[in-house]
């Protein structure tokens, strides 16, 4: 359990920025499909995880961190494996009480079902950095030995444009076999 609750901290106070940018994405910044399609041929593997997941699109692989960035909304989507403990064990422990000492304000807990039938726990919830309001998706998922772990965080702001296709995007993490 202290192992769980240090890797909240370390996760929770990561902000994430940087990425090399070609002149493409530089043209695409402030770009985000509204749509997003699920096709199992755009699964991509996170480095230095065995998750593979479906970006949205004009969203990049960070150097930086295990998961996702779109420099234009600094909207990011951070990846951990959780190895040894279910997704529902960690759950339990994730009540008001944990997400308001952690700084955090817990909007809403939905369970939900993963492009690959498996089951998962997507909580929202809301904090403020450097006086600017940002939601979390926070999505466990995974089986009776390991959990993926995933955030994403974009500015409030921009909820209308992003939240839907982030959440799109989380269902559609899976373990990859080894």
């Amino acid at each position: 359990m202290r192992y769980f609750i240090v890797l909240l901290l370390i996760l929770f106070t990561n902000i994430l920025f940087s990425q090399a940018i070609s002149d493409t994405i530089i043209n695409n910044l402030g770009k985000v499909d509204s749509e997003f399609v699920y096709n199992a041929d755009n699964l991509v593997l996170i480095p230095n995880t065995n998750i593979k997941m479906q970006a949205p699109e004009y969203f990049l692989i960070s150097e930086n961190i295990p998961g996702l960035l779109h420099p234009g909304s600094s909207a990011t989507v951070q990846v951990q494996e959780v190895k040894g403990t279910s997704y529902i064990m960690i759950s339990q422990a994730m009540t008001e009480e944990h997400f308001q000492s952690q700084g955090v304000r817990l909007i809403s807990t939905t369970d939900v079902t993963m492009q690959d039938g498996k089951g998962g726990i997507l909580y929202l919830v809301e904090f403020e950095a450097s006086g600017i309001i940002y939601e979390r998706l926070m999505l466990f998922a995974g089986d009776y030995n390991n959990t993926i772990w995933i955030n994403a965080n974009y500015p409030k702001s921009a909820k209308k444009l992003l939240q839907d296709i982030l959440t799109q995007s989380l269902l559609t993490a899976q373990y990859i076999k080894q």
